[in-house]
């Protein structure tokens, strides 16, 4: 019951001042929010970067020449298709995919630019799906018959043919005419996580970009970059090492290293999310400041108070109130103000995050210790501040108290 009596006249001493009350709760609405919203923010990119992780990067795998080891000779040896078919073989569960990429100069019309023309095995959509405007993606038909086919960005469809009829259209690359069988949609925002190619990427069959290239170095074509899906993430480190033992076999090895880079990128994914926390950790500390910052505001109210009630608390030590009960009554008003401030701001914060949510178009996440962390710290701050002004009242001499005007 004594609680539940000090709540109500905690409640009924903030009241007596309205404007005062208010202002010491806006700097605890203020700090409470920006904790709250700062770490609604870092899990909602966290949680934006691991699903597109875990629907990509946490089973890819990528092989290119090792530009580390010093040997300059070594450094230009390059995988060849007979090494794909190899690894296709050996790694049957997997999806092994060739990328080869180049500059071309494309002609339509009067527009003529300089392009980034990928070229890409037919498997490449399943590892990263497009969701396509109009048309289709390249097949292993298109690949099988060195189908003199593209497919061209939203921005590219755009650049090349303004009157929207890009489809079926013929557009020169380089030295060859090649049909438009699909056009890629612009994503709405961009993903953190994707292959490298850019709004500003012709995609063609990785055997039609193979035979533009002069080998005659190599006496036959080469293979630049493979991107590896394993059969599951549990299998990611097995496949890698058992791709490497290939190559080192096949190639050799350069001071114990092996001539290609086989990158999992799953150890990569677990460092990036170990910064995300850490990085949303830190933003939420500096946020917390202002919370310190509006315990000194509180502190100063507290302590005003105690020095336009003092006759107050002489008139209640004369009637028999204790020590303890004056300290409780206003580390409760302290407490009191800082848990009002804490629950209008966790309110206010995941306001804010919703906006963030929507403006990113992220999924909303709240981590469900956002709010309680920003309450416990609310309530801690009001016992810390309120703590010197309740010993102050605490420890009034009734006699001085009651004399004084």
């Amino acid at each position: 019951m004594r609680l539940l009596e000090g709540i109500t006249e905690a409640a009924d001493a903030v009241s007596h001042n309205k404007l005062r009350t208010i202002l010491s709760l806006l700097g605890m609405i203020i700090g409470t929010a920006s904790v709250v919203s700062v770490m609604a923010a870092g899990a909602m990119m966290s949680h934006e970067f691991i699903d597109q992780a875990d629907s990509i990067g946490a089973r890819l795998i990528v092989v290119y020449n090792n530009w580390e080891i010093s040997d300059a000779q070594a450094r230009r040896v390059f995988m060849s298709n007979r090494d794909v078919d190899a690894l296709r073989e050996q790694e049957k569960g997997a999806l092994v995919v060739r990328l080869n990429e180049t500059n071309r100069n494309a002609i339509k019309g009067s527009v003529s630019k300089s392009i980034s023309v990928r070229g890409i095995d037919p498997g490449y959509w399943e590892m990263w799906p497009r969701d396509f405007s109009s048309g289709r993606p390249i097949t292993q038909a298109d690949d099988d018959e060195l189908a003199k086919v593209c497919v061209l960005t939203d921005d590219y469809a755009a650049a090349f043919f303004p009157e929207g009829n890009a489809l079926g259209s013929s557009l020169t690359i380089g030295s060859f005419d090649y049909t438009v069988i699909g056009v890629i949609a612009r994503q709405e925002n961009e993903a953190l996580m994707n292959d490298g190619s850019s709004t500003e990427t012709a995609f063609v069959p990785y055997t039609v970009l193979e035979r533009t290239f002069d080998w005659s170095w190599s006496g036959s074509p080469r293979v630049y970059e493979l991107m590896i899906r394993a059969p599951s993430v549990v299998a990611v480190p097995s496949t890698a090492a058992s791709i490497e033992s290939y190559l080192s076999r096949m190639y050799g090895t350069v001071d114990g290293k092996c001539r290609f880079k086989v990158e999992a990128i799953e150890g990569a994914l677990k460092a990036v999310r170990t910064i995300f926390a850490a990085v949303s950790g830190i933003i939420a500390f500096i946020a917390g400041i202002s919370l310190f910052v509006s315990g000194i505001g509180i502190m100063n109210v507290m302590l005003v108070a105690v020095s336009e009630r003092t006759r107050e608390i002489g008139v209640r030590k004369a009637v028999g109130a204790k020590s303890s009960d004056i300290m409780s009554q206003f580390l409760m008003e302290s407490l009191f103000i800082c848990l009002a401030g804490g629950i209008a701001g966790i309110v206010l914060g995941m306001g804010i995050a919703r906006v963030i949510s929507a403006v990113s178009k992220w999924s909303y996440v709240m981590p469900f210790n956002a709010p309680l962390v920003a309450l416990v710290v609310s309530a801690c701050v009001g016992l810390f501040f309120g703590l010197v002004p309740a010993k102050n009242a605490a420890a009034l001499d009734p006699v001085t108290a009651l004399t004084k005007e």
